[in-house]
């Protein structure tokens, strides 16, 4: 009777062991397929918003330079203007004007635009330096891309990151093969003799997102 008794609890033992083994590797894949799977860095709307921005840019570089354009969480379109009091006055009524044509039709159609003087003096020479050095990365990059497309604005940043916003929709091999082969291509850019100025180059992060605001690569 003892006999059985063992015979019977060594069977259960080995039964619940192998039970626990083989779902072992499913416990693993699950963790794995959460870390993989990667929350939109941007909404649509977000997206919307930075492609106003990049069109409100590019019509005063038209006319204009020496100025920033961004957003503020108080709903503001603000430029900031570099330049003396005298040439300020002059052009700040029609940079608000042209600004507001381009975003009564878009995301930023409720935003107040607001034209500002940046105080040159205030400014330190690093702060100068890294603008320039940022200036310059952004065109390089455009140039260096112009023949993409499928690229749609990019951006530069203090956080040393470089962020490719692009109308890719769908998530394949496709996909996957393009945007590596994108990421050669910027990485090329990088470390070409034109941006031999830029200080810490090889610390640049790179994002490609897809439509959706997704980190593709």
């Amino acid at each position: 009777m003892l006999k059985r008794i063992l015979i019977i609890a060594g069977i259960l033992i080995v039964g619940i062991a192998s039970f626990s083994l083989l779902n072992r590797p499913l416990e693993v894949d699950t963790s794995i397929s959460t870390k993989e799977k990667q929350e939109p860095l941007a909404t649509k709307e977000e997206v919307l918003n930075i492609t106003t921005l990049k069109r409100v840019s590019e019509k005063l570089h038209e006319k204009y330079e020496g100025f920033v354009v961004k957003m503020t969480s108080k709903k503001e379109l603000v430029i900031q203007v570099e330049a003396n009091e005298e040439y300020f006055k002059s052009v700040k009524k029609d940079m608000g004007s042209i600004a507001k044509s381009i975003i009564k039709s878009s995301t930023l159609k409720d935003y107040t635009v607001v034209v500002e003087r940046l105080d040159l003096s205030i400014i330190t020479e690093e702060v100068k330096n890294r603008q320039k050095e940022l200036s310059l990365l952004t065109s390089t990059l455009m140039e260096g891309l112009k023949d993409y497309d499928i690229i749609e604005n990019i951006n530069t940043d203090y956080q040393k990151s470089i962020t490719i916003h692009t109308s890719i929709k769908t998530l394949d091999k496709d996909t996957y093969k393009f945007t590596m082969g994108l990421e050669e291509k910027i990485n090329e850019i990088l470390h070409s003799k034109k941006l031999n100025s830029v200080s810490h180059i090889d610390s640049y992060e790179i994002k490609i997102l897809n439509n959706k605001g997704k980190v593709v690569n």
